[in-house]
């Protein structure tokens, strides 16, 4: 147990299972001394040269700006995730299972070297019961909404769309009462919450808690710092999708608008690591669909696109978002996303109502008709992306973090 006149150690452990979000969050504490402890799974160059032959393919899981002196492995957490199986995770919830190892190996490093915590949700009750009563602040990073809003809005969707309401009735989170429960408990334990969006924020307030929150939203890793005008010349309007093919991000509402639209001159290329299989027979013939592509691949597909639609039913902030932009694609999403907080304007981009299959129709046509007109300013959309840089985006996530402790 922590003496309560402990001095306060300067910095934050963080924790997070994997290469979440391109650990953007311990980078940017870590660039201004303010990282104490990375806690995650398997940081790459952690290990010995052995090791990282054997795991050639998770080399994307470290990055170049934090020293893996800075890191604390949890190799069962690792174990559980990927000698599980599918197979395994079909009898027992390993996902909740290696979250929980996790939340243990972070709650003994606190105790080995106390400091204040910056916690991703999932990950955080065991360290902030074992830090409760000490001088130390808990900041919990909701970097998902809340789990009441996101089976509201699951729900509501499935009562319209047949392919929503088989997924629907096999999606573990929304069936998973503990789950529920231990996220709620983080909320109460937490002093305040960190999200990256305004939507996060709200999924709170709509769940019921009262806590000091701040919004802080993401850098992308992945922005182009300049790509190639000459790829964006085509006689055909590009419209591009990235993300997971799942009912979360609206890919079966696109894909009913896309046939809905009847475009000429135009295509639909989805970009995703898996598909839904309740929303494979919407794919009409003329979409084009790509799996896993590499780093270089994406990029490509980025830049040669013209406009980028994820109309999302929930979203915690939307990287691609930022992405998209900076390789100048318009950008088409909805207000359950964190691209409301992106300063976003009218010639860069626009919301769509969440599931409303015609207006997003309607959007693609009006898009299409403007590329053909050439009323899209690819590289002014590029530019105004980057009007937000990293050193700003790191300013404010230890200001932001700074002021919830002095609320505390």
């Amino acid at each position: 147990m922590t003496d309560n006149n402990s001095k306060i150690a300067p910095g934050y452990i963080v924790n997070f299972l994997r290469d979440r979000d391109s650990y953007v969050i311990p980078r940017a504490l870590a660039s201004k001394n303010q990282l104490t402890k990375l806690v995650t799974d398997i940081y790459f160059t952690k290990g010995p040269s052995w090791r990282q032959r054997m795991l050639a393919h998770l080399a994307d899981h470290h990055s170049p700006e934090l020293d893996a002196k800075f890191v604390e492995e949890s190799l069962a957490a690792a174990a559980v995730q990927f000698l599980g199986g599918r197979k395994l995770s079909k009898v027992i919830d390993t996902h909740f299972l290696a979250d929980r190892i996790l939340a243990r190996k972070t709650a003994s490093i606190w105790k080995r070297q106390p400091a204040d915590l910056l916690l991703y949700s999932g990950y955080a009750r065991s360290a902030f019961l074992a830090s409760k009563g000490s001088n130390f602040r808990r900041l919990l990073f909701l970097y998902h909404p809340h789990h009441r809003i996101i089976s509201d809005l699951l729900r509501a969707d499935a009562s319209l769309f047949p392919e929503s309401e088989k997924a629907f009735k096999s999606d573990r989170e929304v069936k998973t009462w503990w789950r529920w429960r231990y996220a709620d408990d983080e909320i109460e334990l937490a002093d305040a919450v960190v999200t990256a969006s305004t939507f996060s924020q709200h999924s709170l307030e709509y769940a019921g808690f009262d806590k000091p929150t701040a919004v802080v939203p993401y850098f992308s890793k992945l922005r182009a710092d300049e790509f190639n005008m000459l790829d964006k010349k085509s006689d055909i309007c590009r419209f591009l999708f990235v993300g997971q093919g799942v009912i979360r991000k609206g890919l079966h509402h696109l894909l009913r608008a896309w046939r809905e639209a009847k475009l000429r001159n135009a295509t639909l290329t989805c970009v995703c690591g898996q598909l839904d299989p309740n929303i494979v027979a919407l794919i009409p013939s003329d979409v084009i669909i790509k799996k896993h592509l590499s780093h270089a691949d994406l990029q490509a597909e980025y830049s040669r696109s013209h406009v980028f639609v994820m109309p999302s039913i929930i979203e915690g902030f939307g990287l691609v978002y930022n992405e998209a932009r900076s390789y100048g694609n318009y950008i088409i999403y909805t207000p359950n996303t964190g691209a409301p907080d992106m300063q976003i304007d009218d010639k860069s981009g626009e919301s769509v109502p969440v599931g409303n299959v015609s207006e997003l129709a309607g959007a693609l046509i009006k898009m299409n008709e403007r590329f053909h007109n050439k009323q899209i300013d690819f590289a002014y959309i590029a530019g105004r992306s980057h009007s937000s840089e990293w050193d700003d985006y790191v300013a404010r996530l230890i200001e932001s973090c700074e002021a919830l402790k002095r609320l505390c």
